[in-house]
């Protein structure tokens, strides 16, 4: 009878330990993790042919305090987006931890000087905000080759474009959750390559100025941060490349060479801090998750300096 009561008492201990324990951490962590909403693929589905690019925006402190470890849990590399000007405004990464995400081999690129709706500004505002950035980057040591527009703003207006263009090789916008990398995939907007100008003289809707990406937290939001629907679109997303990336695509990503054609999903995150229902803020917890779901189900992860633009055959292709 002891024996029993000692058993049912240590039962109830180790129920009380392990409930507080769950609430301490529930703060952080996701209430559904992936791995319930959808099924992992063996080892032998898992192959070089499914890739994703992640970036970030706005240089937010939490994505080098909460996202960055993350990353480095996996061995992930990506591209942070920084505002120049706005490195000391409250909340935001400062030089130091700019310098070191670089170091650890993290890619740093222009996100303009103070992040101004582009399209309505004079020429010489533009031209600082653009021009400038990159210069202010250069002046602490960071040679830009990629843009990010504010607000998903600028990429079909032609005197934006045509700044851009005098300073970067590339830049990327918003709206898509594939990039095609021949530009040809696009069913509203039918292109046969990735040239910048219609013969009329008009914008492409993507070309190597107008690279299409996936703003995430569109989605966070749109799903009202449930995670159950937050997890089940980030793998619909994510394996949509599956439909283009076979036959002349993406078919060999293990040595990173020669690879044209096909799509690749471009995602992007804000601000990743430890907290939930917020616009444009990814709770730490659900970041973990969707990391570990690219881990764990084989995905080749990039950054912006894996894309680069072919001015021969007007196409990109992952190096």
């Amino acid at each position: 009878m002891e024996c029993n009561e000692r058993r049912i008492q240590a039962l109830l201990v180790f129920t009380v330990v392990t409930l507080s324990t769950v609430t301490s951490t529930a703060f952080f962590l996701p209430a559904i993790s992936y791995s319930k909403l959808s099924p992992t693929p063996s080892s032998n589905n898992i192959t070089n042919t499914k890739v994703v690019i992640l970036s970030f925006d706005d240089n937010r402190k939490g994505d080098f305090t909460y996202a960055k470890p993350i990353l480095d849990k996996y061995g992930f590399k990506a591209t942070f987006f920084i505002i120049c000007g706005k490195t000391t405004d409250k909340g935001a990464m400062n030089w130091q931890e700019i310098a070191s995400m670089q170091s650890d081999g993290m890619d740093i690129e222009s996100h303009t000087m103070t992040h101004k709706h582009l399209n309505h500004l004079s020429a010489n505002a533009l031209n600082f905000e653009i021009a400038g950035s990159k210069q202010c980057l250069a002046n602490h040591g960071y040679n830009t080759t990629s843009f990010a527009y504010p607000y998903d703003e600028g990429a079909d207006n032609v005197t934006v474009v045509n700044t851009v263009a005098k300073y970067y090789d590339l830049a990327r916008t918003g709206s898509e959750p594939l990039m095609f990398l021949n530009c040809n995939g696009f069913k509203n907007h039918p292109q046969t390559d990735c040239k910048t100008y219609l013969p009329d003289g008009k914008l492409t809707y993507a070309n190597r100025y107008a690279i299409r990406s996936l703003s995430f937290d569109r989605y966070e939001i749109k799903d009202l941060f449930n995670n159950a629907s937050i997890f089940s679109d980030f793998g619909q997303i994510l394996n949509s490349q599956s439909n283009y990336n076979k036959g002349n695509g993406i078919i060999s990503l293990s040595g990173l060479g020669n690879n044209v054609g096909g799509a690749v999903p471009l995602i992007t995150f804000h601000n990743v801090r430890p907290v939930n229902n917020v616009p444009y803020t990814t709770n730490v917890g659900v970041f973990a998750e969707l990391m570990k779901y690219l881990h764990d189900n084989g995905y080749k992860v990039l950054d912006m300096t894996n894309l680069k633009y072919d001015t021969k055959s007007n196409v990109l292709h992952i190096t």
